[in-house]
């Protein structure tokens, strides 16, 4: 995810917050602050303030402790896992590939809510302690408003529907079911989309009766499940489009490389203008390549330190650069650059020779021509494809 902040490495995962993150802090520190005042009085309005950080603080611990949990099962079921992120909407895991099995797909998603009610479930313990104790009264209302929260995120975050976890473990079931692990995710997208209405439905509905903030709120959520869970029915449904279609079939083949050691106003001027290409292999002084350079690095550098910075200074390092054989399935390789998005490059090697290079705009051209493909039968298709049928039966 792009403008996050890395945090370190926790349990050997990459662990970053977006900038979004202030805006729950921010929240749940006032929700908490305007709460406790009328379930523990006697504090001054700092106190409630403070309790409300420490409040939202744990509370981001917890969803950073839902996100690690699937991750750590991720990682057990031999999925390579890219990093974990805290933002807006609680937080996201990023994944390198598919689980192999329904049940390591169940495994996988269940992992987060289980983790979130088993968190509700000790907060509400530790609420019982607290008060056989008979601890600070304002310490008892943050645990109950802890337990409370993560009970709700548990619950919600099972509700069946893509993207959410509950989505994916109707996935599993799906799948588990009927054999066909895309049949299964269009039907948890699908699902998602349902869910997305019903969610929008009620944020409308709390709004009128004079709910404003918790209305705005809810169909907020809902308006960004069912365009997650769009993006989730395309993802698939490309992925089912590209079935049998190998990296080869799509690449830009033999892409001009850039030499490391030239400044960034000579690759612009002798390599950039008047060439075509979004992005260009970086090769070291002995010829092998080192890196990946894109026009939206190259942009970033200031005019005024073009002629002083080196390619390889701004190119993307090798390793952090997806590779694929020309041979292997592109929906493959498609699932290892989805975490970059429309930024997503990836370089084609056979043995330690580079022979293409793979571009989102590289996938658009094959979409389009394969979704033309498969509108329907054209003038002359309909004979040729009653020569395939009968060259087959």
């Amino acid at each position: 995810m792009r403008d996050a902040i890395p945090l370190g490495r926790i349990a050997g995962f990459r662990v970053s917050v977006h900038w979004s993150v202030l805006v729950i802090l921010w929240l749940f520190t006032w929700s908490l602050a305007s709460t406790l005042p009328g379930d523990v009085k006697g504090y001054a309005p700092a106190g409630y303030w403070l309790a409300g950080g420490c409040g939202a603080l744990v509370l981001l611990a917890s969803l950073l402790a839902h996100e690690l949990a699937h991750a750590v099962v991720a990682r057990r079921a031999g999925v390579s896992v890219g990093s974990v992120t805290l933002w807006l909407f609680g937080g996201v895991t990023t994944l390198g590939g598919e689980a192999k099995t329904p049940k390591a797909a169940f495994r996988i998603a269940i992992a987060g809510p289980a983790t979130s009610l088993g968190l509700a479930a000790t907060f509400g313990g530790l609420v019982a302690a607290l008060d056989a104790v008979h601890a600070a009264p304002i310490v008892v209302g943050v645990s109950s408003w802890l337990a409370m929260i993560n009970l709700v995120l548990g619950v919600f975050n099972l509700l069946p529907g893509a993207p959410l976890d509950g989505g994916r473990v109707l996935r599993a079931y799906l799948w588990s079911r009927h054999g066909d692990a895309v049949r299964a995710g269009l039907g948890a997208a699908h699902a998602g989309r349902v869910v997305a209405f019903i969610l929008i439905a009620l944020g409308l509905a709390e709004f009128v009766a004079g709910g404003l903030v918790g209305g705005v709120w809810l169909a907020f959520i809902g308006w960004f499940i069912f365009a997650a869970s769009r993006e989730e029915e395309t993802r698939i449904s490309t992925q089912q489009l590209f079935a049998g279609v190998r990296v080869a079939d799509a690449m830009t083949p033999r892409p001009h490389t850039a030499p490391g050691w030239i400044s960034v106003d000579d690759l612009i001027q002798r390599y950039v203008l008047g060439d075509r290409h979004s992005a260009y292999p970086v090769a070291g002084r002995d010829g092998s390549i080192v890196g990946l350079v894109t026009l939206a690095q190259l942009r970033d550098v200031a005019p005024d330190r073009r002629a002083t910075t080196s390619v390889s200074d701004v190119a993307l390092p090798l390793h952090a650069v997806p590779t694929a054989a020309p041979q292997e399935p592109l929906s493959a390789l498609l699932a290892r650059m989805a975490p970059a998005g429309s930024r997503a490059r990836a370089l084609v090697v056979d043995g330690a020779d580079v022979v293409g290079i793979l571009t989102p705009s590289d996938v658009a051209r094959l979409l389009d021509v394969y979704r033309l493909a498969h509108a329907g039968p054209g003038p002359g298709a309909g004979d040729r494809q009653a020569e395939s049928r009968s060259s087959t039966g």
